[in-house]
């Protein structure tokens, strides 16, 4: 719980320029709040709501939160939140990933408790919400997740400063034809914004980014494939386990890691490739580390080599 706080109650800002790419409809109108720093299109004028506490799993929240929601003529509603989160104490770096993580969980186990509440039981137990991907910074961190509640499914945005988190919800019956382009499109803040997190603070690195460690190798020289007599090989390799977080919203995918098999039998000099969320990411650094194998060798003698490992994450 309180991991959670603090990693949600430092978040999202806006400015000046921004720049509308979607073709939508005559009944769309634009939306915007020079405080929070945000423009977008809607259907029609939305019905605006404030308030100061959000009821979620882990208790009553002291958060502001703004709400937009409008619908169309077929039935899609539109939702925009705007949560403004309070300072953090700077005693611990800004990791914009397990911001990201956290913020999933106000929005399935805040902002969208009450609608899960209504729900009868057993419509309740296959209501979900799944990672489907990171989104380009525009220019801030941001992700996209799927949702289905009761018979309506759609899809949810978000992004994150250290003040603010945006959610952007678009839903309808499932099996309706409908459009989410220029809600999403449409959606923008200032390049200045303030408060932005940098893109590349994530755990435990983005994808090309090194993941430091005190065994990793300095000025060795490490061989490539093709240039070693034999190869390294691997005696055990231990599989990463799945967290809680990532079960919880249905994360599957690869991540894919290059790494240094050193000489005397450690992995090190570990790189993202490509990277999940929810600790996926983490768990296959850890697995990695774990891995044994009998170093390669050039002329007779062990060398470091470089190895690529890929870790596939599925739910049965």
């Amino acid at each position: 719980m309180k991991h959670l706080l603090s990693a949600v109650l430092s978040l999202l800002v806006l400015g000046t320029a921004y720049a509308t790419r979607a073709q939508a409809p005559d009944f769309w109108v634009k939306v915007s709040s020079p405080r929070d720093y945000f423009q977008v299109l809607m259907p029609h004028r939305p019905k605006e709501e404030s308030y100061t506490k959000l009821k979620s799993n882990f208790g009553d929240l002291d958060i502001k939160v703004k709400s937009y929601q409008a619908s169309a003529p077929n039935g899609a509603t539109y939702r925009l939140w705007v949560l403004e989160l309070a300072a953090g104490s700077g005693a611990e770096p800004l990791i914009t990933d397990t911001y990201l993580d956290s913020s999933a969980d106000v929005i399935w186990d805040g902002l969208l408790k009450s609608e899960r509440d209504k729900l009868p039981d057993d419509r309740r137990a296959t209501a979900g919400m799944a990672y489907v991907k990171e989104l380009a910074p525009k220019p801030l961190p941001g992700r996209e997740y799927t949702l289905t509640i009761g018979s309506a499914t759609g899809t949810a945005q978000f992004y994150v400063t250290e003040s603010r988190l945006y959610v952007l919800l678009a839903m309808n019956s499932i099996g309706a034809t409908w459009e989410q382009e220029p809600f999403f499109q449409s959606f923008a803040v200032a390049k200045d914004v303030p408060g932005r997190l940098p893109i590349d603070s994530v755990e435990p690195g983005t994808p090309g980014t090194r993941v430091r460690h005190p065994n990793d190798l300095t000025d060795e020289k490490v061989f490539r494939s093709s240039e070693v007599t034999t190869r390294a090989r691997v005696l055990s390799k231990p599989e990463p386990s799945y967290t809680e977080s990532a079960r919880k919203f249905l994360t599957t995918g690869t991540v894919v890691l290059r790494c240094v098999f050193s000489k005397d039998g450690k992995v090190t000099n570990l790189w993202v490739i490509r990277k999940l969320p929810h600790g996926l990411t983490v768990r296959a650094i850890d697995a990695a580390r774990q891995i044994r194998f009998t170093p390669a060798t050039k002329d007779g003698q062990p060398v470091s080599m470089w190895m690529q490992l890929e870790y596939n994450f599925n739910l049965y």
